[in-house]
């Protein structure tokens, strides 16, 4: 397929915003939308052929919680054949699962063309190059500085340039293939929208997400009991009804600000039986995380996420699961979370709707922490009326994997500081 007609990115996601500005909306229960969830799943409902979705099921009843939680099936996908999708109604969580399938499909097999040429030949053209060395493979290296690669054109949002991107690193395929390949292949930044400032906003809160929850790990015991929210401050009536379905089915919910020194809100959320015989197994405790402008909303994703989570731990629906998990006992410094006691001392302002529309109020918090690029690869998606990206933050943590090299600079210093 050939690639879009040359439009700028810059001059899309401005485009996107002056429309997001306008659909911005103090009731939405979620992050900003061009338009609501069921019309989300029913504009691309013609193309589930095309994107190899075969069934949407919902997934709600196989837990007591209530929580709704929907799945989303491609059988023959390079990756995990199921995806999930999580909200505060059954709307939002068939949007959720349908939009993750797609986004996924797309990064399978990328409908854009590639530019072919040697990271030395670029460089001769004076062209900007990703450094992807934080990304390859355990085992693998970055191929020869004169070796003929493929690359899709991104943009970094922060240096205002464009940016070439080895099109191995931004696609999926986790079959046989990948043991020939150079860069660790994730969905960590994988985000699509109804238009490509959904899709970019959904990636950055996503990075930011991964590596506050990175270096959340460093935390001693004492510095998390700390940070242990009671849901009860946001006075929030999504909120309230997510934390009483889990208490009333018998479950006890913490909620933690996680957020690191990026001042954008993160927030851990964990769900585990009240009462428990004997020890405490591994699938018996279940997290769930979120970022977003929006504290409440960061907080509900977490929570609706690790809702999620114990779903997909009882369907087993996980092609990478292993079936001896199920039998692990709870680590037992994972502890911390059961016992942790909720503070109501916190408060959280809460933007204006038009701020979460805005790229700007998402790239600030990066700027000022020193984050040099933010780099955004569209990677198609408009054929089926959507959009899809990836957004690359090479100084930001990133989960674990099978990268050559586990920490960055920011976990190094974390733990210094432990």
């Amino acid at each position: 397929m050939e690639q879009l007609a040359e439009t700028s990115i810059l001059d899309r996601l401005a485009a996107d915003e002056v429309n997001l500005c306008s659909a911005a909306n103090v009731e939405h229960q979620s992050s900003t939308r061009l338009m609501d969830a069921d019309l989300t799943v029913q504009k691309l409902r013609p193309y589930f052929s095309h994107l190899g979705i075969v069934r949407l099921a919902e997934t709600t009843g196989l837990d007591r919680i209530g929580i709704p939680v929907w799945m989303a099936v491609r059988p023959n996908s390079k990756t995990l054949a199921v995806s999930q999708g999580k909200g505060i109604t059954t709307a939002h969580a068939r949007a959720s699962a349908v939009m993750e399938a797609a986004e996924i499909a797309i990064a399978e097999n990328i409908p854009l063309a590639s530019i072919s040429a040697s990271r030395q030949d670029l460089l001769l053209a004076d062209k900007v190059v990703f450094d992807g060395r934080m990304l390859v493979m355990k085992g693998a290296d970055e191929p020869a500085s004169d070796a003929v690669d493929e690359w899709l054109e991104g943009y970094d949002l922060l240096k205002k340039s464009k940016v070439f991107v080895p099109r191995e690193l931004v696609s999926l395929d986790f079959t046989s293939a990948r043991k020939s390949r150079h860069y660790c292949q994730s969905t960590d930044g994988l985000a699509s929208g109804n238009c490509l400032l959904e899709a970019v906003i959904h990636g950055l809160c996503e990075r930011v997400e991964r590596d506050a929850t990175e270096l959340w790990r460093f935390k001693r015991d004492g510095a998390v009991h700390a940070q242990c929210v009671d849901p009860a401050v946001f006075s929030d009536a999504g909120i309230s009804w997510l934390a009483e379905r889990i208490e009333q089915a018998g479950f006890l919910l913490r909620l933690f600000d996680i957020r690191s020194d990026i001042d954008l809100p993160v927030f851990m959320a964990t769900i585990n039986p009240i009462a428990r015989k004997g020890t405490y197994l591994h699938f018996d405790l279940a997290a769930g995380y979120g970022c977003h402008l929006s504290p409440r909303v960061a907080a509900m994703r977490a929570i609706t996420e690790a809702a999620q989570t114990r779903i997909t731990n009882i369907s087993g629906a996980r092609d990478d699961f292993d079936p001896s998990e199920y039998a692990q006992r709870l680590a037992p410094d994972l502890g911390v979370y059961i016992n942790a006691e909720p503070r109501a001392h916190w408060q959280f302002d809460e933007p204006v709707p038009s701020q979460r529309a805005r790229l700007d109020t998402y790239l600030d918090p990066l700027r000022k922490r020193g984050i040099g690029s933010v780099i955004v690869v569209p990677l198609g998606g408009e054929e089926c009326g959507m959009s899809v990206c990836r957004v690359l933050i090479n100084e930001l943590e990133s989960p674990a994997g099978i990268r050559k090299h586990r920490f960055g600079g920011r976990a190094l210093n974390a733990m210094l500081l432990q």
